[in-house]
């Protein structure tokens, strides 16, 4: 399957679900291979998770799951997975590569500006070939080549090893917010911080969740970058010992965001309800939930919203 195709659990158990049961005609086993596995989204490709863990469990014939990062494809398919990481290529074989591309399409590039792209594609050689491209007819722009996008892996790892105040630079360049950078931090900062280091980082980590918060709060977005450096280089000073290496892993306050959906969703259409009738804000509204099954047919419940207030309301 590939990254455009319906991820659906008809679509996967349609294309996957009966190639994984059979041998094709000269009674050879098969590969089934998808692509983008980590892109398999709930409300798009409902379903789909669900339906290629049964696949892959009952599979008759092996399965390949390419994905970027093996951290966003759901835990009840990677654990059913054997792990192979691919390392990025290294910058004189993608420079090779451009070589003999360059030499065939007649495109006159140096040395060195073919390093220069090399190394400016951080292993990624579909990059590094779209640049030769983009550049080939003014070459000597290749020096102001685009920003790459840091990893985010690479990036607390910096906070964590360097015990510098310089280490806000490698936040610079990376397209994730303050909020979900600190969570990121603050999942992953048990694993290498022991002890003192531990609470003195906690508390930089504390202080810059008050900025974050004035941030929301004052719409002063300014505050952004007192948030950052807390959280960076008062992070990296913070550590007095010698640095443990530990496997990062993405924030657990994601997973229970995902698990929690769906009841998030049903508790914002009560509110809503609740909201229109009563003419009220619906932060308000959320206060009339203890008593909105009871006035099920006045706020016009559906019979899943009023399940969810009696499973609610017992608890």
């Amino acid at each position: 399957m590939n990254a455009s195709d319906k991820r659906n659990a008809e679509a996967i158990e349609k294309i996957v679900g009966n190639a994984s049961q059979t041998y094709s005609l000269d009674g050879r086993k098969r590969i089934i291979v998808l692509d983008e596995a980590d892109n398999i989204y709930g409300s798009v490709d409902k379903g789909g998770v669900r339906t290629l863990a049964n696949i892959i469990t009952e599979t008759k014939v092996p399965i390949v799951l390419i994905a970027n990062e093996h951290w966003n494809v759901s835990p009840s398919i990677r654990e059913k997975c054997k792990m192979i990481n691919y390392p990025k290529l290294r910058y004189p074989s993608i420079a090779k590569v451009l070589k003999n591309i360059a030499k065939k399409e007649g495109i006159n590039v140096s040395d060195s500006q073919i390093i220069d792209l090399a190394k400016n594609s951080e292993g990624n050689l579909r990059s590094a070939i779209n640049d030769l491209e983009n550049y080939r007819e003014d070459i000597d722009k290749i020096g102001t080549l685009r920003d790459t996008k840091t990893s985010i892996f690479h990036a607390i790892a910096e906070v964590f090893k360097r015990r510098s105040c310089d280490v806000r630079e490698v936040f610079w360049n990376m397209d994730k917010s303050p909020d979900e950078i600190l969570l990121w931090i603050d999942e992953n900062l048990p694993k290498v911080y022991e002890k003192e280091d531990l609470e003195g980082a906690y508390k930089m980590l504390s202080r810059a969740d008050i900025y974050l918060a004035r941030t929301k709060r004052r719409q002063q977005y300014k505050l952004w970058g007192y948030a950052m450096d807390l959280m960076s280089s008062g992070v990296s000073v913070a550590r007095k010992g010698n640095f443990k290496f530990a496997k990062f892993s993405s924030p657990s306050y994601f997973i229970k965001l995902a698990r929690t959906k769906a009841e998030r969703t049903i508790e914002k259409d009560i509110t809503q309800k609740i909201s229109k009738k009563c003419h009220c804000s619906t932060r308000v509204a959320k206060q009339y939930l203890i008593i909105a099954k009871d006035l099920s047919d006045y706020f016009e419940l559906e019979k899943k919203e009023i399940e969810f207030l009696k499973s609610k309301i017992s608890l």
